[in-house]
């Protein structure tokens, strides 16, 4: 590790940083004075400037928000970096090698192998963008490149560059620098050795995408195959720089140098799997956008985004290896409680660069406000993976949500997707607490929630419509017409309300049928106590109760699939909005109703 930077050495990045030309990069400054320059605060959101610079003494104070202090401090802070990384950034941009106090030979010659092999992607980003740009052989990646969407300005900000075909293009050009041989472009990650010894290139016939570090040094490379190559359908889509020195991938994320600032600023991160999916999100405006760089979502890279974020919106592919992108990041986020992973829900079929190009940036931001907790996408989807329509299967998606909500840190957090998790599988909260318990003592969850379980709520509703059903004439002719299956989620009780239908309300028939299961039921419905007593009062405020969890569950479907849709331009959009619309006002007047009887 590198000893203190020596003083003398930040005075001399101090002295060759110009305030005004550094603030000038992030806001627009007007002159104000003979000794000072004006602009809005990068800091905070304001619409009067209050944020000005003393170009004499090179120092800036906002009188908005209090921030002030040197060039140093204005970068620290702006872009989230330590101190050592501020100085280093400033030292490049004014071009002061900066000397280490305390450094020993090792440290100085791991330094110079470090800047050797940072040199050497360099370079190799520097040829490959011209090779892009003016290459004949680069004619079919040109082309490629226009046909995804992405610009020429695209193409320059992000460093784009082709590697030909033949195998020596790196090696003969950069191993003519005295401190760039093949050994060096080796341990780069940029050549690679056969088995014969001969040493090749290793990004051959390529689309090439530069990665850098948070300092915006060139470490690495991702390179895509073209879909009009010959060795398409035979080898990796993508061809990632090796572990180095330099580049490990599971801490880097692609564009975080750039986006750190915007995210910052804005508190969120988009988080997608593609390159292209970043410079797509980029042309749209969106430009706190990074990817993982071929592999998940993991700690490293939570630990570098809660530098910067409050939120993190996971834009995955919506197919099925993007879905199981985002769970892998759930064994690592609960460690990062200051960033709220959520997990943006994309129609069927399109990745994120293709999203924004169709929806556009609007479409995309409302997509983020509607996104689902990473915990919530989870449980969601592991229950949904189960058939629900036999206890067997909802014992199972219970035992399979178990390790979710047993991860989960924050009591609070646990006990409502605890509820969820009941909702989701058709069982009560009860069972579902009585598995935690279990498994807690080392015992299957599935024998807990087979066993009887205590009712819910609205299991107690239900059953209470039945009984007036069976019991009062004047009540089953009353609603009868108006109960559906939707008014009960036991698959007994709708079995039951079909039966009374069949026999016209007479449950005697039904006790006395061949189905011995369901007539001891409507025997036990027609001898059990009513929990209120009886009435018609009672039967409205049934009805009423039961009435309001249908709606209420119908609401939240629309909600869900609404969520799934652009409002403007998604075809069916406004007809579900409306229908929303109608079920939550006639929800809230049956509710305001039921608050008037009371």
């Amino acid at each position: 590790m590198a000893g203190r930077i020596r003083d003398d050495d930040i005075q001399t990045v101090k002295e060759r940083t110009d305030m005004v030309q550094l603030a000038s990069q992030y806001l627009t400054l007007k002159k104000a004075g003979a000794d000072r320059m004006v602009g809005l605060c990068p800091f905070h959101q304001e619409k009067t400037p209050s944020f000005g610079i003393s170009p004499s003494k090179q120092l800036y104070y906002c009188h908005g928000c209090g921030a002030g202090g040197d060039s140093i401090r204005f970068i620290r802070e702006l872009e989230h970096l330590s101190y050592v990384e501020a100085v280093e950034r400033l030292a490049q941009q004014a071009g002061v090698s900066l000397r280490y106090e305390g450094d020993s030979p090792d440290a100085r010659r791991a330094a110079a192998r470090r800047h050797a092999l940072i040199r050497a992607n360099e370079q190799a980003a520097e040829l490959f963008a011209n090779m892009l740009a003016d290459g004949r052989e680069a004619a079919d990646a040109r082309a490629y490149l226009t046909a995804r969407g992405i610009t020429t300005d695209a193409v320059a900000t992000f460093g784009l560059g082709y590697a030909p075909g033949y195998p020596d293009f790196l090696l003969r050009r950069l191993s003519q620098a005295r401190d760039l041989s093949p050994e060096v472009l080796l341990e780069a990650g940029l050549a690679t050795r056969g088995d014969d010894g001969t040493v090749r290139d290793r990004f051959r016939g390529r689309l090439i995408f530069p990665i850098h570090d948070l300092q915006g040094h060139g470490i690495g490379f991702g390179a895509r195959i073209l879909p009009s190559d010959p060795r398409a359908s035979e080898q990796a889509k993508y061809l990632n720089t090796a572990e180095t020195p330099i580049y490990k991938k599971h801490d880097v994320l692609y564009n975080l140098h750039r986006a750190r600032a915007p995210i910052a600023k804005s508190g969120e991160v988009f988080v997608v799997e593609g390159y292209t999916d970043v410079i797509g999100f980029s042309q749209a405006g969106i430009d706190n956008t990074v990817a993982t760089c071929g592999t998940a979502l993991g700690e490293a890279h939570f630990r570098q985004l809660s530098r910067f974020a409050e939120r993190a919106i996971m834009a995955f592919d919506s197919d099925e290896a993007g879905a199981r992108a985002a769970e892998r990041a759930a064994e690592f986020q609960e460690a990062f409680p200051s960033v709220q992973t959520v997990v943006m829900i994309m129609p069927e079929g399109l990745d994120p660069a293709e999203f924004v190009a169709k929806h556009g940036a609007e479409g995309v931001r409302e997509a983020a406000k509607r996104a689902r907790s990473l915990v919530e996408y989870m449980v969601r989807r592991t229950i949904g993976r189960h058939d629900l329509s036999s206890v067997e299967g909802q014992s199972r998606a219970v035992a399979d949500a178990m390790p979710i909500i047993e991860g989960l840190t924050d009591p609070v957090r646990r006990s409502e997707y605890a509820h969820l998790v009941a909702d989701l599988a058709g069982v009560t909260e009860f069972s579902v607490v009585q598995a935690l318990d279990a498994r807690r003592r080392g015992q299957p969850a599935e024998v807990v929630v087979e066993t009887p379980r205590r009712m819910s709520a609205r299991d107690k509703v239900e059953r209470e419509m039945l009984k007036l059903l069976v019991r009062d004439r004047s009540v089953y002719d009353e609603y009868t017409a108006q109960l559906t299956d939707d008014h009960f989620r036991s698959a007994t009780a709708r079995k039951a309300l079909t039966a009374l239908h069949e026999a016209g309300g007479d449950a005697s028939v039904v006790a006395g049928g061949d189905d011995e299961k369901l007539g001891a039921l409507l025997s036990s419905l027609a001898v059990e106590p009513l929990d209120g007593g009886g009435g018609p009062d009672y039967a409205i405020s049934v009805w009423s109760r039961l009435q309001e969890f249908v709606l209420k569950h119908r609401s939240d479907a629309l909600r869900m699939q609404l969520q799934k849709l652009n409002p403007t331009t998604d075809e069916g959009y406004e007809e579900l909005f409306a229908q929303l619309v109608s079920i939550d006002g006639e929800l809230r007047r049956l509710r305001q109703g039921m608050r008037s009887a009371v």
